[in-house]
C-alpha cells in the first residue's frame, strides 16, 4: 500500500500509530531499541513510521505524552532495525479485528 500511495503522491498517515496499549508496545525488540536510544515505546514507534514516510497522528490529552510524542527528531532507527519492526507484522495487520470494511468505533 505505501508503495501505490507514494506512486500517486498520497502521503499515507498511521491512525492510531501506538494501537491502545498494543502489544507491540511489548515486542522485545521494541522494549531493545527503547532501551538503547535512551526513549520510551511509544516514541520508536512514532520514530519507525516516520523514517518508513508515514505520517503519524498519535492522540493524547496528557501533556507529558504530548510532548514525548515530539521527542522523535533526535535518533533515526537503522535500516536493520526497521526490517526487525516490520517483521512484527500480522498477517492482515489488523488489530481486535478491527476490520475497516465494517469496524465502527463512537465515543
Amino acid at each position: 500500500m505505501l508503495e501505490e500511495d507514494r506512486k500517486r503522491g498520497i502521503v499515507t498517515e498511521a491512525w492510531s500509530p501506538l494501537g491502545r496499549g498494543s502489544a507491540a508496545l511489548k515486542e522485545p525488540i521494541i522494549q531493545k531499541l527503547a532501551e538503547k536510544y535512551h526513549k520510551n515505546v511509544g516514541q520508536i514507534i512514532l520514530r519507525w513510521h516516520i523514517q518508513r514516510g508515514i505520517v503519524p497522528i498519535p492522540k493524547s490529552t496528557n501533556l507529558n505524552h504530548q510532548r514525548a510524542n515530539l521527542d522523535v527528531f533526535d535518533f533515526e532507527l537503522t535500516t536493520d532495525e526497521i526490517h526487525e519492526i516490520n517483521g512484527l507484522n500480522k498477517q492482515d495487520g489488523r488489530i481486535d479485528g478491527q476490520d475497516p470494511n465494517v469496524y465502527e468505533e463512537f465515543e
